[in-house]
């Protein structure tokens, strides 16, 4: 039986917005990314959005959630879990972002799944990696108890479970070699000419410039975040491939990584740390790392003292030298 607490908590207006922060700049860029998620959530229950730190996942869910709340009459609801960390406290901080309170001798997840049997409503679950797990053991429950309740979860990597549907957010679109300054044709300068602007309403922009060192910072946050979440052998794996100038195959990878380093370069995609392989002019598929993930796998190669190995082992397999391949 609902409670008067669990059935008030989440009966509020049609199409309103739920613990989402004013929008202080505009949304720059992706608007077609904003429909297709959109569409797929009237398609599945379950829609994650994975993409590496930085990317503007969160930013992107919160557009999402603005054009659709109209379709849920008990509106759109965000549970921010980056803050959370301990897996046991997933389903509390949901059931607290409901404005579910806790009652005597009921689990938080009971009462979550309770309080949404019978809402209809947009639940966005943001920044679920670091509790991946219970992330999904809620979202799965919730699935099979709440008919009408749809999940947009933000995520570097899916949630695994049955009903979900991935959409992998590409980064923004670079500018022409042939006209960098032109912001009509690249996503990135757009949004850096915007918000540049608004700091300094006579900035023109007329030529190649560098981001912002703040920006910088924050990438490199993001960076060390999800390097912190993978284990020793992963992270290993991760440094050596960052060593590669261009796209590689796993063959390559596994010259400079070690045999048997093929699950860990598939768990670098389902992480966002590497962009899912597509076939080259020869028919290979090919792995590519993302340029700021790069740059900071260097830094971790050389500080881990691994650089001139690595290097050696990627000179090797380019000559075909019959080297064992490096192993850290």
């Amino acid at each position: 039986m609902v409670s008067a607490v669990e059935r008030s908590a989440v009966a509020d207006a049609a199409g309103s917005m739920h613990g989402f922060p004013a929008a202080l700049t505009s949304f720059v860029g992706r608007a077609a990314v904003v429909d297709e998620i959109a569409a797929q959530l009237g398609q599945y229950r379950l829609v994650t959005l994975t993409g590496p730190g930085g990317a503007g996942k969160t930013r992107l869910a919160g557009e999402v959630a603005r054009q659709v709340a109209g379709r849920f009459a008990d509106g759109v609801w965000l549970a921010e879990l980056a803050a959370v960390r301990d897996p046991a406290q997933v389903a509390a901080a949901v059931a607290a972002a409901l404005g579910i309170r806790d009652l005597p001798a009921v689990v938080a997840a009971d009462a979550v799944a309770r309080a949404l049997a019978r809402r209809q409503l947009l639940l966005v679950l943001d920044n679920c990696e670091h509790v991946i797990g219970a992330a999904a053991e809620l979202c799965g429950r919730l699935l099979l108890g709440a008919d009408d309740v749809r999940v947009l979860a933000t995520s570097r990597e899916p949630l695994r479970i049955a009903g979900e549907a991935r959409y992998r957010l590409a980064p923004l679109t670079l500018p022409d070699p042939d006209n960098p300054a032109d912001p009509d044709g690249s996503e990135a300068v757009a949004l850096f000419a915007d918000r540049a602007r608004q700091a300094d309403a006579s900035f023109v922009l007329d030529g190649p410039t560098t981001l912002p060192v703040a920006r910088q910072r924050s990438l490199a946050a993001t960076v060390e975040w999800s390097y912190r979440l993978l284990d020793e052998l992963q992270q290993r794996v991760f440094r050596a491939v960052s060593v590669f100038p261009g796209p590689f195959t796993l063959a390559g990878a596994e010259a400079v990584a070690g045999a048997g380093s093929g699950p860990a370069i598939l768990h670098l995609v389902d992480c966002s740390l590497l962009v899912p392989p597509r076939a080259g002019p020869d028919g290979r598929s090919r792995y590519v790392m993302l340029e700021t993930l790069r740059a900071y796998g260097s830094g971790r190669l050389a500080e881990a003292g691994e650089g001139d190995a690595a290097a050696a082992a990627l000179a090797g397999y380019g000559c075909g030298w019959p080297k064992t391949p490096w192993r850290g």
